[in-house]
């Protein structure tokens, strides 16, 4: 029902490929495609665990 414009940047929102995921599950039908809602979910976890990793490897703002 959104504009052209609007579906695609609702594309960048990680809630959509979670939820697209569980709908799969449960019903056999989603969204977008299950490969793809697996992979950026993946990619946003490993990115997220670099990103910790990277800031406890720092010590981001611990008082010495």
């Amino acid at each position: 029902m959104l504009p052209e414009f609007w579906q695609k940047i609702s594309l960048l929102n990680p809630v959509l490929y979670l939820i697209s995921g569980f709908r799969y599950s449960f019903y056999e039908v989603s969204d977008v495609s299950l490969l793809t809602s697996t992979l950026t979910i993946l990619t946003i976890l490993i990115g997220c665990i670099i990103f910790i990793t990277y800031t406890f490897s720092k010590g981001y703002r611990i008082k010495d």
